[in-house]
């Protein structure tokens, strides 16, 4: 019973069910499109439990994870799905999937980034402090980067502003009170589960209400995939290639590898679902992204293995 329990739980599984759950039911997944923001903000309040501030007591254990994560999420990734995005989208009016793309590029890491930098030994201070440091700063950067690229005829600064609240600041002063000494070790048992299956209602949606896209629609699928392969895929073997040549300590790569690739699909959904209620086509490239997190998981727990071995 508890293997099966074990399987149920394990994190590619949920996000299987989730996919074939959004194919299956469709449309008829809309009413957890319009609870998605409510949904993401208590598994944003259970995967922060574990975070403390304590460590924030000293500034050299944080400004430079915080420094690096921004370089690589946003100068980087970000970079480079705007840029390509640009040529492949908006040079062709198709302003939904350009909104689509600059969304991910504003979207904050994804909380995966700590638990699969940890499952291959990489550096837990530079995935903690980076991922948390990032999460605040992006009440400022993710709002900016909206209004640059898309304006305030497209995106309210104020209302992402308030989104980025009810998902950021909110959550890490719940969780607070989930840290008392008394609290907090039956919450963390719970914690991660909980966490998991408040993502697969994020994340049914996402492709549920794009059925018919994919279906109908195949070539808008396939393009936005081999878009975001580039940032997903060909960044982070380059930014390796990079870094084992200078030296860099295994640890670092591998946490500032995942910092670069894992962009927080659920985050760029819930911003689509809640300021693009009409176009469900915006999210296609978080939906591309959330299958792309596990399967570069996958790939780079081999690359690590054979070619990061010291």
């Amino acid at each position: 019973m508890q293997k099966i329990l074990k399987i149920i739980n394990h994190r590619d599984f949920v996000l299987s069910l989730a996919i074939i759950a959004g194919l299956l039911l469709g449309e008829s997944t809309y009413f957890l499109s319009e609870i998605s923001l409510y949904t993401l903000m208590l598994a944003m309040i259970s995967s922060t439990i574990d975070f403390s501030f304590k460590a924030w007591k000293d500034p050299s254990n944080i400004i430079k994870p915080i420094t690096s994560s921004f370089f690589v999420s946003y100068i980087l990734f970000g970079g480079v799905a705007i840029i390509i995005s640009w040529l492949v989208f908006y040079q062709q009016n198709n302003m939904a999937l350009w909104a689509g793309f600059v969304l991910l590029a504003a979207a904050p890491p994804g909380p995966a980034v700590i638990p699969f930098s940890g499952m291959l030994n990489g550096d837990k201070n530079y995935s903690t402090a980076g991922l948390f440091g990032l999460y605040i700063a992006a009440m400022i950067i993710t709002p900016a980067i909206l209004f640059v690229f898309l304006g305030t005829a497209i995106v309210s600064p104020y209302r992402i502003f308030i989104i980025m609240a009810q998902l950021i600041i909110v959550p890490l002063i719940i969780s607070r009170f989930f840290r008392h000494p008394k609290v907090l070790p039956h919450a963390q048992k719970v914690s991660g589960t909980f966490t998991k299956w408040m993502l697969f209602l994020v994340l049914t949606p996402i492709v549920g209400m794009n059925r018919s896209t994919f279906f109908d629609e195949p070539y808008i699928l396939l393009v936005s995939s081999l878009v975001l392969a580039v940032p997903v895929f060909l960044l982070p073997s380059i930014y390796n290639i990079i870094l084992i040549r200078r030296g860099t300590k295994r640890d670092f790569i591998i946490s500032s590898t995942f910092m670069l690739t894992i962009k927080s699909a659920v985050f760029s959904a819930v911003v689509a679902f809640r300021v693009f209620e009409d176009d469900s086509v915006v999210a296609i490239p978080a939906a591309v992204m959330s299958v792309y997190i596990v399967l570069f998981a996958v790939i780079y727990s081999q690359f690590v293995k054979h070619q990061l071995k010291n």
